[in-house]
């Protein structure tokens, strides 16, 4: 089979189209499947070698099963579904959209090319809906390995992932405590957006809904309550940024007897926590502070399981620690 590499504008076309059933298009292909998690087909990246000049022998490339984008998380080739069967079959747009034409194409699969469904704005004050989220796909295996983050996490947060290009990013929900959906918030290297703009973020705690037993983390990112359950902690919850309203800390300390500062360990994170410790101190929860020890990381999402926990176990009340080493 002769493969070349096909230009880049493919994958940008909002005409390129996608079969009916993805995974029979890709046996007629002659492409194995090497694992599904229900949203995406695991296989290994045909253009690997040519963009790596090696063999890909740790497969991290997904084509999500409805909307049929792709993405290899190793050599980062992505694209529609139009530009993979080009690239496949070395040929062209028009002759790959000829052939997934003669297997039948669905008309839902253009809307989500589009994005039609996901990103229609809204107007000020009406609610977003719950098939909004349904549209987005479960995080990829490689996406929820490089941050440490387990499949039960992420369902267990409802986190998502946003396969169409240019965005391939995290969908982060924002809910009230009794789980409404307000919106939600997109984060990747390249792109971030609060969906839809406006949305009262400030309101809530990212995972305010979720029961927990014992302290409560406050944390920046909605991620890191993500990585600290995959750890085994439960009580993770972010204000999805530096700075915590007086609404989120009314309601988290409404939520625990005990509650860890652990924003960032930057001169940002660490001005907030000084500020939140000496502002709520006395408004009946217990405030401590998340002890980064010796790791050198910058939050909670950088550490391994055990620095996670050894962390947790040495947080510590700062005004306490002053006690004692003023009495030593």
């Amino acid at each position: 089979m002769t493969m070349g590499r096909t230009s880049g504008s493919i994958a940008r076309r909002h005409d390129d189209l996608i079969p009916g059933d993805v995974l029979s298009a890709l046996a007629d292909l002659g492409v194995e499947v090497l694992g599904d998690d229900g949203d995406n087909y695991k296989l290994r990246c045909p253009a690997h070698l040519e963009r790596t000049g090696k063999h890909d022998r740790r497969p991290s490339c997904y084509i999500h099963s409805h909307s049929g984008q792709f993405i290899c998380f190793s050599c980062d080739w992505a694209g529609s579904f139009a530009r993979f069967v080009a690239y496949m079959q070395g040929t062209d747009s028009a002759h790959a959209n000829a052939w997934i034409a003669s297997k039948g194409t669905i008309g839902r699969a253009l809307r989500l090319l589009k994005g039609d469904d996901r990103h229609s704005e809204v107007e000020p004050g009406e609610p977003v809906s719950e098939a909004q989220m349904v549209l987005f796909t479960t995080p990829p295996e490689a996406a929820r390995r490089k941050r440490g983050l387990t499949l039960d996490a992420c369902e267990k947060f409802g986190v998502r992932w946003d396969l169409t290009r240019p965005r391939r990013c995290w969908i982060l929900p924002i809910r009230s405590v009794d789980g409404e959906l307000l919106g939600w918030q997109e984060k990747s290297k390249r792109h971030f957006r609060n969906y839809p703009d406006g949305v009262a973020k400030g309101t809530s705690l990212f995972g305010a809904h979720i029961d927990f037993d014992g302290p409560l983390v406050l944390l920046e990112s909605p991620l890191d309550a993500v990585r600290l359950y995959s750890a085994g902690i439960d009580g993770g919850k972010a204000t999805y940024g530096a700075h915590a309203s007086r609404a989120q800390m009314d309601l988290a300390l409404g939520m625990a007897d005990t509650i860890i500062l652990a924003q960032d360990n930057d001169s940002a994170g660490r001005s907030a926590r000084t500020q939140l410790y000496y502002s709520y101190r006395c408004k009946g929860s217990v405030l401590k502070y998340w002890n980064y020890l010796d790791t050198g990381a910058k939050d909670p999402g950088e550490m391994t399981d055990e620095e996670i926990w050894d962390c947790y176990d040495a947080a510590y009340t700062p005004l306490r620690r002053r006690l004692k080493q003023c009495a030593a």
